[in-house]
Parts: C-alpha cells; structure tokens; sequence
C-alpha cells in the first residue's frame, strides 16, 4: 500500500514531459456573458491535426494534463482551457461555465478542427456530460435559469457538440458526490462542534475504528445515514434559498417608486441590505464511511481519501475542506446534491455520441457501483465501461500489484487511443 505521506507529496497533475517541438498556442477567450478564460492549444510539429482532444475542469489547472504528452505524440492535438473559476469555486455557477465551454469549442471549430473529443477527467467528466447534454438538445429546450432562479439564456448560445465523449475517474458531479461525504451528524451549521453522536461515523459505537484499521459500518445504520445526508442537503438548499430571497427583497425596495419618500435611515438601510451578499460556511464535508469501510461497494482501494490522505477525520474537521465557503447560488447550483443540474447521471441519458467511460479501480472516492449506474444510464448506443486496476485517482498505481503493471497512464493512453482510431 502507498503510504499516505508518499501520496501527499505527488503533483495530482504533474506535466512531466513534452516534446519541444510541439507548438503551444496561448489562447485567450471571452464569453457570450463576457466573462474571460483561457486555454493553451498544442499541436504536433509540422503536422495540423483535424482532430483535438478538448479538457476542463471546473476549478482544476488542466492546461498541462498529462494526456497532453501522449496524445500529441500520436499525432493529436490537444486543448486545455481553464474556466473563469479556476482554483475557486466560491461563487461558482455551474451554468456559467457552458458560456466558457462554448467560446473555446467554437474557437476550436473557427480554427478548422473537424472533430472534437470531450475528455472529462475527474470533475470534468460531469462539467462536460452537462455541456454535452445542452448542447445537443435543440436550443428551445436548454434551460433558461439557474437553480438559485438567475436568467441563463443557453436558447441563444452557439454550442457545438462535441463528437465523442470519454469520462475518466468521473465522478457523478460536485452535487452528488458532496452527497456522499456531507457529514450528517451536524445538528447546527453555525457550531462545527455540535454533533449527533447516533449518526457520527467517527463515534466507535457505530463501527468506526482509528485509521488506517478499517470500520466496519452495519448496512442498516448505513442506509439511514445516507437518508440524513440527502436531508442536510435539503437544510442547507433551504438556508441558501432563504438568502436569496432576502436579498432579491431588499433589491426590489431600493427599485420601489416610493423609495425615495422614505426617511434617509430606513433608505440607507435598504441599500446595505440590497448590496450585501451572504455567505455559507459549510463545515464537516469529508465523511464517507465508505472511506473506512472497504466492504461498501468494495474495490481496490486503500482505506482513506483523496482530500486528506492521511486521516478522513483531519478533513473532516480541518481546515479548507470541500465547499466550506460558498454564496447561495454558488452552493445550489454546484455543490447541492438536492438542486445542481450539473449532475452526470441525469445529463449522460441525452449523450448519444460514442461514450467510452474509465474507472480507476483503486480510487478511494469514485466507486463502482456509480460508474455501473453512468453505463446504464448512458443514452448513447456505442457505449463502453473500461477498468483500470490497482489505479488511484490521479492514476498512480496503487500498492505492490499496482507496481508490478504498468504505469495506469500509459495504459489509459493505450485504452483509450484505439477506441477514439475505431470511430473517427
């Protein structure tokens, strides 16, 4: 097993080789919402590809992903754009980042590119399944609003579709994943302390050991455990929404005709409520108990978890965490289980283009059971589940079997080059 210092210190994205000769294209776009990103299209020397593998991650740097070297060795081009909200997903509206999809995809038809792979790699794969799942509906049917009710007018946008579409270590998006780790024992969001010690995977009276030594967690307390996830996700949708609306309420009065006959201490009121913007700060997000259960949904994984190797319980309760500061609308449109539309099982019924889906066997956070439910869920016919065994996330191998293979990129590469030959 790797120990957890060792997977502390690797680079989740290291950019480790690249011939010189490739040409690299800073490219800068804008928005139809004139929001700016940009990306760095590579291309083979001395060769112009009309096709080109096409990255992003909502908040994730993937302008130098390690499947740039291989596939630009093999006579592809490659485009990792990196999205408005590049390492901050505070204020994050997943709708929005269509609108940065869409400018770099209608970049790369502008500049003659014939066929576009959609490759989404680890939250990727939910962001471009949910530009997918858009663009190829007829722009009368695209939505119009965001879960926190602000206009986004998709009816109107150029959206080219992409013309294969490739998930890699994909989990089912930022909601539904946050379904699975939000910790259920809080009984007071303003008190990181306050706990229900009958739903606290951390209580040993439920099964939980100290790490590394495995839990073992009965299925029946399992299952009411994951009722009371959905339940706080509801609590904190209700929380965001409430926000919301008092904010949409001190707006309308600063706009009210009758405003201005208002005394200057009630007007100056008004104002500082109809600018401010609140925030949620989410606590504990980091307790799966499948994280120290290997018997739920079992696989090849180490006991622990991606966001804090060396005990689930430090990210639990430690600082940073996922979505621990959020705006309303950031939270319902991104990370609520209950209210993102950004979720992969739903958008993947509309993906009707070949569908080739990677599951890193070893990975501590995406499981098997969710990567079976994206296979049959999948609205493309040519559609495809691949395993990449003794694998983690990042895909390094995972303990001695892992090392005894070959590197889990190398063979991603060679899984997934041959599938993309046969169809294009």
């Amino acid at each position: 097993m790797t120990h957890p210092e060792e997977r502390v210190r690797r680079l989740p994205f290291a950019f480790t080789r690249l011939d010189p000769s490739v040409r690299r294209d800073t490219v800068y776009l804008e928005a139809t919402d004139t929001a700016q990103s940009f990306g760095i299209l590579y291309r083979p020397a001395n060769h112009n590809p009309k096709t080109v593998v096409y990255l992003m991650h909502p908040r994730g740097e993937f302008t130098r992903h390690y499947v740039v070297p291989p596939f630009t060795d093999r006579g592809y081009a490659v485009f990792g754009q990196n999205s408005r909200y590049i390492n901050n997903d505070t204020d994050m509206v997943h709708e929005r980042l269509l609108l940065d999809i869409a400018a770099g995809m209608r970049y790369l038809k502008d500049a003659g590119f014939e066929r576009i792979v959609l490759l989404g790699n680890s939250g990727g794969g939910s962001l471009l399944g949910f530009y997918q799942s858009q663009a190829c509906q007829a722009p009368s049917k695209r939505l119009s609003t965001t879960p926190g009710g602000e206009p986004i007018d998709l009816t109107q946008e150029v959206m080219p579709e992409g013309d294969l579409y490739i998930a890699v270590a994909a989990h089912l998006g930022e909601g539904r994943f946050m379904l699975n780790v939000i910790d259920p024992s809080v009984i007071d969001e303003n008190d990181p302390t306050a706990v229900d010690h009958d739903w606290d995977m951390y209580n040993p009276a439920n099964g939980y050991r100290p790490f590394p030594e495995p839990s073992h967690y009965d299925r029946a307390w399992l299952a009411e455990y994951r009722k009371r996830q959905v339940a706080r996700s509801h609590r904190l949708d209700r929380i965001a929404r409430e926000h919301i609306a008092e904010h949409a309420y001190f707006r309308n009065q600063l706009r009210d005709p009758g405003f201005a006959a208002l005394p200057e201490t009630a007007r100056g009121m008004i104002a500082r409520r109809a600018r401010l913007w609140k925030y949620m700060v989410i606590y504990r997000t980091l307790a799966n108990p499948a994280y120290l259960d290997p018997t739920i949904d079992p696989s090849n994984r180490p006991v622990g978890s991606i966001f804090s190797p060396a005990d689930p319980i430090i990210g639990n309760y430690g600082p940073g965490g996922l979505a621990r500061t959020m705006t309303p609308r950031g939270w319902l449109s991104t990370w609520s289980g209950t209210s993102s539309q950004a979720e992969l099982p739903d958008t993947i019924r509309h993906i009707t283009v070949p569908t080739l889906i990677v599951f890193a066997d070893g990975d501590c956070d995406i499981f098997p059971a969710e990567q079976e439910e994206l296979l049959e869920k999948s609205g493309a016919e040519d559609k495809l589940l691949r395993t990449l065994p003794w694998a983690d996330h990042y895909l390094y191998p995972v303990g001695e079997e892992g090392r005894k293979l070959a590197d889990p990129r190398e063979r991603l590469i060679e899984m997934i080059i041959p599938w993309i030959e046969e169809r294009i």
